[in-house]
């Protein structure tokens, strides 16, 4: 096969072109489908170029001829696309490929091909706009996307991430993610991108807490997937985060609801029964003693009844406070309801060590209840009578010590209140008499 049939069978046009510096242009070669591509005559290009040029829009033709002579001036090779305008109103994208040399006097030639980048101009736009309309997408979104690497180092932040954050992604990026998330929550953050990278059963979404600008601690959901790596690349991880910090506080609101009174903060009786339950045994388990305090305040709906209901709820507010603070950091008190309270105070070594350091605890308790309390201006006077019920001595179960001890603080109330007295046989048989 001589040359002139094998540049015939390439797909597209070979050409030599030459262009002067008063703006005259000819092909002085020509081979391909020039009448089928561009819709003129080989011919008459190899005359003058004229048409060839009038068909490229006026902006893409002089980007064109600036950059064509510059790739001779230079002696380089070029790559240009531009559109052209067939005779028969048909737009195509064109791709020129040269080498460009300067003549001298005022010319230039290019030797190269040129073919129809129709197809591939539309994927680029296409891709262009994808990537245009995902640029748009993660900016404005509420979501963080990422890419963390199986050494913990983030490799894409979302632009996002500026906003949401408060910190540019360029700043976090090619760092380990430990810099950004709460100490507490790392070591499972690392098993959770170790999980998914070694290809385990899909984890379920991770809660962590990541630093924001404003050096406040937020929380963040996050679900994640393994991308494998091409060539050298290893395997990484590609994750979305969402901050959750406001449905995370009403969770945690919920949860304290569940277990704590809404009016003094400490555990509600539901809670403290299951704590109570869990503890005794525990302490049966491991044959220690453990001590319940019950305790009522003396005069309280006299309080009630003269100032209302507002002001006897600060003072149970304040009751609670005065209680917490009697006990020991092991030691748990709860509101049962209205004006009563119970302690649990565990851990001793047996029943004679429970007696006296319960009772020590309940008098304090009492002496602290005993003073006034200042209530919105107002100087308030009650007591606390109390009763003590000791485990394993007085009863084994959670509710039989409950038992005791209300019946060791109604005998309290009996003797004249403000008192302490402990669940024995003696105190109770003195109630009957």
């Amino acid at each position: 096969m001589d040359e002139a049939a094998l540049l015939k069978k390439l797909p597209g046009i070979t050409y030599q072109l030459q262009y002067d510096a008063q703006g005259k242009a000819r092909f002085t070669f020509l081979c391909g489908p020039v009448q089928s591509l561009l819709g003129l005559e080989a011919e008459a290009l190899k005359e003058n170029a004229t048409a060839f040029f009038a068909a490229i829009p006026a902006s893409d033709r002089e980007t064109l001829l600036q950059d064509a002579i510059l790739d001779a001036r230079q002696g380089r090779d070029g790559y240009h696309p531009f559109r052209y305008t067939r005779p028969d109103g048909r737009v195509l994208r064109l791709d020129a490929h040269h080498s460009a040399e300067e003549l001298g006097e005022g010319r230039w030639q290019w030797t190269g091909y040129l073919v129809e980048g129709n197809y591939r101009h539309t994927l680029e736009d296409a891709l262009a706009a994808s990537e245009q309309r995902f640029e748009t997408l993660v900016k404005n979104a509420s979501d963080i996307i990422f890419t963390i690497d199986g050494n913990g180092i983030i490799g894409y932040l979302s632009p996002n991430y500026e906003w949401l954050v408060g910190d540019a992604p360029e700043d976090t990026i090619h760092q380990s993610f430990v810099a950004v998330v709460h100490p507490n929550d790392a070591a499972s953050c690392n098993a959770y991108i170790q999980s998914i990278l070694s290809g385990s059963p899909a984890a379920r979404d991770i809660e962590f807490r990541v630093r924001h600008s404003d050096e406040k601690w937020h929380w963040y959901t996050c679900r994640a997937s393994k991308i494998a790596g091409h060539n050298i690349q290893p395997d990484y991880l590609l994750g979305i985060a969402r901050e959750i910090t406001e449905q995370r506080q009403q969770r945690e609101k919920l949860a304290r609801m569940a277990r704590e009174d809404m009016l003094t903060s400490l555990p509600n009786r539901a809670y403290f029964e299951e704590l109570f339950e869990q503890t005794l045994a525990l302490s049966a388990q491991q044959q220690k003693a453990l001590a319940v305090l019950f305790i009522d305040l003396d005069h309280f709906k006299a309080v009630n009844d003269t100032h209302g209901h507002s002001i006897g709820d600060q003072l149970l507010i304040h009751a609670a406070r005065r209680i917490k603070s009697c006990l020991r950091d092991a030691d748990v008190a709860c509101r049962a309801g209205g004006d009563e309270f119970v302690v649990l105070t565990n851990n001793f070594a047996d029943s004679s060590m429970a007696r006296q350091i319960a009772a020590c605890i309940a008098e304090r308790i009492r002496q602290e209840l005993a003073q006034p309390f200042s209530v919105e201006q107002l100087q308030l006077t009650i007591s606390a009578s109390i009763g003590i019920a000791i485990f394993p001595e007085h009863a084994d179960s959670a509710s039989d010590l409950l038992r005791r001890a209300d019946q060791a603080m109604y005998a309290a109330k009996l003797k004249g209140r403000n008192r302490v007295l402990i669940s024995d046989p003696e105190v109770l048989n003195s109630d009957k008499r």
